[in-house]
């Protein structure tokens, strides 16, 4: 697949005179990453496995565009909750190893006892785009569990056998909410939309270790504060909102869609309004586009 993320974009919110802001990528190097997102480095990629690109990342310009222009680009809702800053992030990850099993908390935990971090709680939503045939993540419990089990296995180095193994391939749609422990299993890359914070607690990480040879910390006393210890529910299937178009994912922080342009049945131009209650980010991901503003 041709992937075409430089050509993402946020919009400003209500203000069809201004035009949109590029985003640029910022490369993260991950133990679980590969070499499929180097390429989007602006020049020398960094050596190793880079498994993240974030766009819209915190102290980037499109940060600065929104402490400056404030409701106007971050749309009204968020600004009403969270001031001028940007409420989304969005990824593309490149899981060449399983990634480790975590879960996020919610606004609530996170104005409470991450205040100090500025980061919100963290609800996200996957599309895979491309994966090995064998591929599949670990998404919530095969049954209820308690905290004492869950450490028992955690200490046991079990702990997957407790977590649901879902079989995914290209077009699927992940949704964690705060509180669903999740993994990414190996092979899979990924687009993810999620409200703009890195609070990840981690239950479980295949005994990887740090740059300097240490066991990779675990967050288990988070984790199991913010947990849900019951088996969640299945995600809801994508929704069709007009020809090419579809709602994948719906939570209380973001919406996410795929549009489809001069492709299956869909319409070769698509027009819309930018709305002012909400921050519109927006991502080519295979082929090309041309956007008149």
């Amino acid at each position: 697949m041709t992937l075409r993320p430089e050509l993402s974009m946020a919009t400003f919110s209500g203000h069809p005179t201004r035009t949109p802001v590029p985003l640029t990528a910022l490369l993260v190097p991950r133990p679980w990453g590969g070499r499929r997102l180097a390429r989007l480095a602006p020049s020398e990629p960094p050596a190793g496995p880079i498994g993240e690109a974030w766009f819209a990342a915190p102290g980037s310009h499109e940060a600065e565009v929104a402490r400056q222009h404030g409701e106007p680009f971050v749309g009204h809702v968020p600004f009403a909750r969270h001031g001028a800053r940007l409420p989304l992030l969005a990824k593309l990850l490149d899981a060449a190893e399983a990634l480790s099993v975590q879960v996020h908390p919610d606004d609530a935990y996170a104005e409470r006892v991450e205040a100090h971090t500025g980061h919100l709680g963290k609800a996200e939503a996957w599309l895979i785009l491309d994966a090995e045939p064998d591929a599949y993540v670990l998404w919530g419990w095969t049954r209820t569990v308690d905290a004492d089990e869950v450490r028992a296995a955690v200490a046991a180095g079990c702990l997957t056998e407790l977590l649901r193994r879902l079989p995914v391939r290209a077009g699927d749609v992940i949704v964690n909410e705060p509180g669903v422990v999740h993994a990414l299993g190996p092979g899979i890359l990924v687009y993810e939309l999620q409200q703009a914070s890195d609070l990840t607690y981690r239950l479980y990480d295949h005994g990887r270790r740090d740059a300097r040879g240490r066991p990779r910390a675990l967050h288990l006393g988070q984790a199991l504060d913010v947990a849900r210890l019951t088996p969640s529910e299945a995600c809801a299937p994508p929704r069709p909102l007009a020809p090419g178009r579809e709602r994948l994912a719906a939570t209380s922080a973001f919406e996410l869609e795929r549009w489809r342009v001069g492709r299956d049945g869909a319409p070769a131009e698509q027009a819309w309004q930018v709305e002012p209650r909400s921050l519109e980010l927006w991502t080519v991901l295979a082929g090309e586009a041309r956007l008149v503003s």
